[in-house]
């Protein structure tokens, strides 16, 4: 768990100077604070979703991403109790608090950070050529949000222990060996998913099942250049490609060098009035 108490401290340590350097400073260690508390949630759950995947990196997106393909629940409080009596009706047994992990509105979090590089951490655009460029935003505001921050930083504070999800969860392994997992209840049929190896360029496609999910490797056919083999490859290998740029593979049966790349090209759905039409 990240030590929120040392970061906490050390922001109410720069608003007691009440500079505007000192305010402006609490202001980057309060929205650093918030992507951490938002990547440790990811850190906790990276076993179920490859870093790929995260389509983009501010902190509430995060959450949100891991919300929608990892945890439903990641935003919740939860709290781990342990029955005393083994045996016992759950509704009859005594309970013993092992810990609680604190939970928060990504979506709060998310304009918290932003309004934190708004009012402090961007210069503002001059307006005109006589205007006067401030060294540093509007301390009073500044501050005021920074002690906004602070106060959900305590409350998140209170918890004692983090976890990685809950749910029933579904196995496959890779072809490059990589055990990967998920949570059943939030795949959906024809979901891709990467492997979780970074290693790996690897997509397979959930196929709901009578009894669960399978899962079936996403490739692209390329026949080979010489032999007229096909070759199926990665999907991600061409989707990682930049536009015009060349890549290679050798033919799995004959060993031949191909080459690829991607190229504009133009697409008619029905041939030219008196001509015929090109792909």
């Amino acid at each position: 768990m990240i030590n929120l108490a040392a970061i906490i401290e050390r922001i109410e340590a720069l608003l007691s100077d009440d500079t505007d350097a000192s305010v402006t400073y609490a202001a980057l260690e309060a929205r650093l604070a918030l992507e951490k508390v938002c990547y440790d949630r990811l850190r906790q759950r990276h076993d179920y979703i490859s870093h790929d995947q995260l389509k983009r990196w501010q902190p509430g997106a995060v959450v949100l991403t891991l919300m929608n393909e990892v945890d439903a629940h990641v935003g919740q409080t939860m709290t781990l109790k342990m029955g005393k009596n083994p045996g016992v009706k759950p509704e009859d047994d005594d309970y013993v608090e092992i810990g609680t992990e604190v939970g928060f509105d990504p979506k709060r979090v998310a304009k918290m950070w932003q309004a934190l590089a708004n009012l402090a951490l961007h210069v503002r655009l001059p307006e005109h050529r006589n205007d006067n460029i401030p060294a540093y935003g509007d301390k009073v505001r500044t501050r005021a949000k920074v002690e906004e921050v602070v106060a959900e930083l305590k409350r998140l504070s209170k918890g004692t222990m983090t976890f990685s999800g809950f749910g029933e969860e579904v196995h496959f392994e890779c072809s490059c060996g990589e055990k990967n997992r998920r949570r059943a209840g939030l795949l959906r049929d024809g979901q891709y998913v990467h492997c979780i190896n970074p290693n790996c360029k690897q997509t397979w496609k959930a196929v709901q099942e009578s009894d669960g999910f399978g899962f079936e490797q996403v490739t692209v056919p390329v026949d080979c250049d010489q032999c007229g083999k096909a070759n199926h490859l990665p999907w991600r290998f061409f989707l990682d490609m930049k536009h015009d740029e060349l890549g290679s593979f050798s033919c799995h049966t004959c060993k031949h060098k191909n080459f690829v790349q991607w190229r504009l090209m133009q697409a008619r759905r029905e041939p030219p009035v008196g001509g015929v039409g090109s792909g």
